[in-house]
């Protein structure tokens, strides 16, 4: 069989040889959902590849990468444990050295696609093939649509087993009309949203989007949609508040399914993004929080055995204000837990930002030595650094279960 697609004046043509029947097929059922392997199924999961056992234990059955980079290793970990694997393959964004209206730069990334396709295609533990993140811009670039839909042919040629999807940063007028004029053979649209996940359901009906759809990355509102400090340091709600907020919106816009096929939770591991807790559901110590215990009960139907503390206030009259270099001033906090633990408590001060690593990535934000002058569990003395700037107070309250809690507040240390 051999798959001819057009695109410009170049011409594609693209061998499909036998499909190996290790592939667990993945099937559309219209208005239903999807099965695999013949039973229905639901997707209940999260982006990252760490703490998989933790993953399972809370019900999870699916993780999400956003590239093919060490996807083998991926995939054969998660068969391992009975996790499938949305595969994400990375799509170039319109920039200064590759255009969708250039056929050279479009037939290179088809032929990167087809390349990671065919190495993967057979593995048991394969769910979907993603084809880009968020890569659509403003999504008024035809071009884009055009090749996305050119790369959806070409991966269903060569993999009819498994559906295959973009994700967008939410789904505006401008990006749905797009999708639905130029993309049809796109099975369902990802679509990563934080705090606009309560309202997805309202926003699909307002674009008329009528196709399947899978939340692709949710969570805790995120920096961009938070309140801010005067000097614009986002606002973090502390992990307690994220367990809220993600377990309303889930049982709102994912738990009726219908054209949702399910979600996949961000993130499943810990990252540096706006600060070291923003959207982790693990520390940088590997404690999970509150917001794994909400994704075992909304995916199992029954609370977790332990649970995460809560830290149900931090406050600082300091806190969203600026003060002098050098200066004292106090942080308190309560903090409960659930189980009845004995609770530890641990203090830090960090700057705002380290800035980025030569990749672009935020580089993580070390404690400052000294600012911590004394620490009697509920409560701190903190000494401001020296040098001006933007810092935060963190607090991780942690149980006897390797469970925490974290929260934290912005303060400004004056130039004067």
């Amino acid at each position: 069989m051999k798959l001819t697609t057009t695109l410009g004046t170049l011409v594609l043509f693209v061998s499909v040889p036998h499909v190996n029947a290790a592939a667990v097929p993945v099937k559309i059922v219209p208005g239903e959902g999807i099965t695999r392997g013949g039973e229905p199924y639901f997707v209940k999961g999260a982006g990252g590849q760490q703490h998989l056992d933790e993953l399972v234990a809370a019900g999870g059955n699916s993780i999400r990468t956003w590239t093919t980079s060490g996807l083998n290793e991926i995939l054969d970990t998660a068969q391992k444990r009975g996790l499938t694997v949305c595969a994400g393959i990375w799509l170039e964004p319109e920039c200064t050295w590759f255009s969708y209206g250039n056929s050279k730069h479009c037939a290179k990334q088809i032929a990167r696609v087809v390349n990671e396709v065919m190495k993967h295609r057979e593995h048991s533990a394969l769910l979907f093939w993603g084809l880009g993140n968020e890569a659509e811009g403003d999504g008024l670039n035809a071009a884009y649509w055009k090749q996305l839909e050119v790369l959806a042919q070409v991966v269903k040629a060569l993999d009819p087993a498994h559906p295959v999807f973009t994700a967008v940063a939410g789904l505006s007028p401008e990006k749905a009309k797009g999708l639905n004029e130029h993309t049809p053979s796109l099975d369902f649209v990802g679509i990563n949203t934080y705090g606009g996940l309560n309202s997805l359901r309202e926003q699909l009906v307002k674009v008329e989007w009528k196709r399947p759809w899978v939340v692709t990355e949710f969570g805790p509102r995120g920096f961009w949609e938070s309140p801010r400090a005067p000097w614009g340091a986002p606002i973090e709600p502390t992990s307690g508040e994220k367990a809220k907020s993600i377990r309303k919106a889930y049982e709102i816009a994912i738990r009726p399914g219908g054209d949702c096929w399910g979600s996949y939770v961000f993130l499943w591991g810990q990252k540096q993004e706006a600060t070291s807790t923003w959207f982790g559901i693990f520390t940088d110590h590997d404690e999970s929080t509150a917001v794994r215990d909400a994704m075992h009960e909304l995916w199992t139907g029954t609370p977790p055995p332990e649970r995460a503390p809560v830290i149900v206030t931090l406050a600082s009259e300091v806190a969203k204000t600026e003060i002098a270099p050098g200066s004292e001033f106090q942080a308190q906090a309560e903090a409960t837990d659930p189980d009845g633990d004995a609770l530890a408590w641990h203090w830090t001060v960090t700057a705002e930002t380290a800035g980025r690593d030569e990749q672009g990535k935020e580089r993580p934000t070390p404690p400052l030595p000294g600012c911590v002058v004394k620490a009697e569990g509920t409560h701190a003395t903190i000494r401001a650094p020296h040098k001006p700037g933007a810092y935060r107070v963190h607090l991780r309250v942690t149980d006897t279960r390797h469970r925490a809690a974290t929260a934290n507040l912005p303060f400004k240390v004056s130039s004067e």
